[in-house]
């Protein structure tokens, strides 16, 4: 009875000298087994040989030609020049400041024909802040004024977190004249239209309220009376302000004349803390069906033919120290540059990247890449800037380059030089992958499909700067949506998909990403997973089309009328509607857009009741205490007097008493079964898609 016995290569009980593996069991035919190893690393090679072939031609067209870079940085000099012009006509409340580039332009990926971004600074040691406001007289309203003057395209983004000025090049006159009139719209209203943060409804008492924080019971705002920068308090040191009530109440106290007295102080200083009342998203029901591109509108700028497009950020600080650390990572490896943009490339292709339609920003994109060449990839390609971890001693230590930026710490390995000799001597890594398989790695983590680490979409955070790249929703407590409301604008905060920013810890980077923008984003991985797989299996992938094929959302054409002569739902109904079918991969597709899950429209039969009439017939609801309401096959017909009346209580029905159905009435009870059933699979479709996004495969 030794169990052993009937084990291939099994030992005698009792007879082990020294550990050793478990014996082979018998070989069994309903088992599931994988391909060999040697077949898995034919399928890999030819799955990087794609990815290499296609990366090669993709990335020589997308990258920005160095004509294309002085180009741009002359149109930021030009900028720049506009910019000193605006501040020296009014020294008294704008300072001194420069117009540096960052972002993507600045880092080294921006791909050709991308937009500028550019960040006001001010030099150090200014007594000015660069938290500007928008009033009239403040540099993003007047800076904006003075664009449209000159013949530039400039429209004011004052919802945003942090204002930004769009700027074109060289606009159409049309679109000219557009912004032109809309800036006059907005010079033409009072100042409660203009700054409603500056005056809470309520109407005269809260005017009085304020006047009275302000100093002085008797006083009431002064609505045109311009806003200072600083106010000195009563030690006489300058104490910076910030925009909303707090600069509103501090030039209140100026114009009544009041001493700025500690009871002044303190209500600014109230004020002028960041908006803490954070209230809980109730989003809106929107029944437009979902398009990840977004249209556009009377007043946005083409993506061709208006010359350079640039963007002016007014304060974001950080943003200079976040584009010096994605810079520092691409002189890291120099697989991470051309990685980068074919990553950035398929997103545009594919329509995911676009955070105003709801799904990730091209810098999100980039924080994924970086995530897994340090945390993912083994070897690791790139080590972690933000950890204490140098190749040699020579190198700038943890806290030789930390500093304070906005009330965030910032210290990483910034040293350009240093990074540079350490990549030369081979010193910051020993993975020798070539690109295509970084590639196909890094598509099957985030499709979470196939062996290997997977990234969980439903709980997880990408945090670049943590030792392994990952913390939880729960621990950073990112669970729920979130608005927060300040200075006239709110500002939405969703934990959908989550990517920590690595200096500001508060800050999602992924916040606008929608439940359409994830679900779109994830069937994108697992489209690209699907035909990777296929190509290492050396298979087509026909149904997928490549990797790289452009996305064309189309507009749903108006099907032929039944051959009875029945109209079906119209397009524009189906579109209103969100009336989807589920594509193969169970998400609510229709060419291309991600539909709302709503009902299905109803089955038509061809009947003399559908050809009398447009649309399908409604059938009547069931009376459950009618007679006639369950009628069995084969009866005779019922004296119709038998159904003129119903009772409250339940009566027992003979069997003389029950009616046969009719032909007309036969089609409308099954047409009533196919309409619930149908119904039924619909919302058994939507509850499946909404699972997948929100409790994992």
């Amino acid at each position: 009875m030794d169990p052993n016995a009937f084990q291939r290569g099994g030992q005698v009980a009792g007879y082990y000298q020294r550990p050793q593996p478990p014996p082979r069991q018998l070989f069994d035919p309903n088992s599931v087994r994988g391909p060999p190893p040697n077949y898995q690393a034919e399928q890999h090679m030819r799955q990087a040989q794609y990815l290499d072939q296609i990366a090669s031609v993709e990335v020589a067209n997308v990258a920005m030609s160095s004509s294309e870079r002085e180009e741009k940085e002359a149109f930021r000099t030009r900028l720049e020049k506009v910019v000193h012009e605006v501040c020296a006509a009014n020294p008294d409340r704008l300072p001194e400041v420069s117009l540096e580039s960052f972002g993507s332009f600045k880092s080294g990926f921006a791909n050709a024909g991308s937009d500028m971004d550019l960040v006001i600074v001010l030099p150090d040691g200014s007594p000015f802040t660069a938290d500007f406001g928008l009033l009239e007289d403040d540099l993003p309203r007047a800076l904006e004024k003075r664009l449209l003057q000159l013949g530039y395209g400039a429209r004011l983004l004052s919802r945003t977190r942090v204002p930004i000025i769009k700027i074109c090049q060289k606009p159409h006159a049309s679109l000219l004249d557009k912004l032109r009139e809309e800036r006059d719209k907005w010079d033409a209203l009072d100042n409660e239209k203009k700054y409603p943060h500056l005056f809470p409804e309520g109407g005269e008492d809260d005017e009085e309220n304020v006047a009275a924080a302000a100093g002085g019971a008797e006083a009431k705002p002064d609505k045109t009376a311009p806003v200072t920068l600083s106010a000195v308090n009563e030690s006489g040191t300058t104490e910076t302000e910030v925009n909303g009530n707090a600069k509103a109440v501090a030039q209140q106290a100026a114009t009544n004349g009041s001493a700025p007295g500690p009871q002044n102080t303190n209500t600014a200083s109230a004020l002028s803390s960041n908006p803490e009342p954070i209230q809980q998203a109730r989003p809106k029901r929107d029944n437009r069906p979902f398009t990840r591109e977004r249209r556009m509108g009377p007043l946005d700028f083409p993506s061709n033919g208006v010359g350079i497009a640039s963007d002016i950020n007014f304060f974001n600080p950080l943003g200079l120290h976040n584009t010096q650390l994605l810079r520092c990572y691409s002189l890291c490896d120099p697989r991470v540059q051309p990685m980068v943009f074919f990553v950035k490339s398929w997103a545009k292709r594919r329509k995911i990247n676009s955070s105003y339609s709801g799904t990730l920003s091209s810098y999100g994109y980039v924080l994924m890449v970086l995530h897994y060449l340090v945390n993912v990839a083994r070897p690791a390609v790139l080590p972690n800037l933000q950890l204490p971890w140098r190749p040699n001693a020579q190198s700038t230590l943890m806290g030789g380059s930390r500093v304070e930026c906005d009330g965030w710490v910032v210290d990483f390995w910034r040293n350009e030089d240093e990074i540079i000799k350490a990549v030369k001597a081979g010193q910051m890594s020993s993975n020798h992958e070539s690109l295509g398989s970084l590639l196909e790695g890094f598509f099957r983590f985030y499709s979470s499909m196939g062996g290997g680490p997977q990234f969980h979409w439903v709980g997880s955070v990408l945090s670049l700067r943590s030792p392994n790249g990952i913390l939880s929703k729960e621990n950073k407590g990112w669970v729920k949506a979130v608005t927060q409301e300040g200075e006239g604008k709110k500002v939405q905060h969703r934990y959908l998909f989550c990517i920590e920013d690595p200096f500001e810890l508060q800050h999602n980077v992924a916040r606008t990403v929608t439940h359409f923008g994830i679900v779109a984003i994830r069937d994108e991985f697992r489209r690209a997973r699907r035909i990777l797989t296929a190509i290492g299996f050396g298979q087509t992938h026909d149904q997928d089309g490549e990797l790289l094929d452009e996305l064309v959302e189309k507009e749903v054409v108006a099907p032929a009328a039944d051959v009875d002569g029945s109209a079906q739902v119209s397009a524009a109904a189906n579109t209103a509607s969100g009336i989807a079918r589920p594509d193969a991969s169970g998400s609510n597709m229709r060419d291309g857009v991600l539909q709302k899950p709503a009902r299905f429209p109803q089955n038509k039969q061809s009947s003399p009741m559908n050809s009398a009439k447009a649309r399908p017939p409604q059938p009547r609801q069931f009376n459950f205490t009618d007679r006639d309401a369950f009628p069995t096959l084969g009866r005779a017909k019922a004296n119709s007097s038998a159904r003129t009346t119903t009772t409250t209580t339940p009566q027992k029905f003979e069997v003389s008493e029950m009616s046969e159905i009719s032909g007309d009435r036969a089609r409308a009870y099954l047409e009533e079964v196919k309409r619930k059933k149908a119904e039924a699979d619909a919302e058994l479709t939507a509850t499946g898609a909404a699972e997948a996004v929100l409790g994992g495969e």
